[in-house]
């Protein structure tokens, strides 16, 4: 893959982590994994279809389901590497927000327990 390659996949991570999971919480509630079609959904509302379609669908599908939509994308990310690309480009203070309604164990910064100078 070359840097413009590399560069526009980057681009399209940022673009699903900062609208997907509040439009999959919105419209479906929080949760840790949702079906194909809700991603696909999910997408298709937010105009958020490219080449790199396959990171938005590992971010929020287990391995299994991922596995079985693969052959429909356009190309094909390992799972592992396409989540990991989707957990880089994250904004991290909306997204410990949904996560922590999601029932995640990881829990936002207590702004009032930081000493005042």
């Amino acid at each position: 893959m070359n840097w413009i390659s590399r560069m526009v996949m980057h681009h399209a991570a940022r673009a699903y982590a900062r609208s997907l999971p509040q439009e999959l919480h919105a419209d479906w509630g929080a949760s840790t994994y949702y079906t194909v079609g809700q991603v696909r959904t999910a997408l298709s509302r937010r105009h958020l279809t490219n080449r790199f379609v396959a990171i938005a669908y590992a971010a929020f599908l287990t391995e299994a389901d991922y596995l079985a939509v693969a052959p429909e994308l356009p190309v094909v990310i390992p799972y592992d590497l396409a989540r990991g690309v989707f957990e880089q480009a994250k904004p991290w203070p909306a997204w410990s927000t949904y996560q922590q309604s999601a029932g995640s164990s990881v829990s936002p910064v207590d702004v009032s327990a930081i000493d005042r100078f």
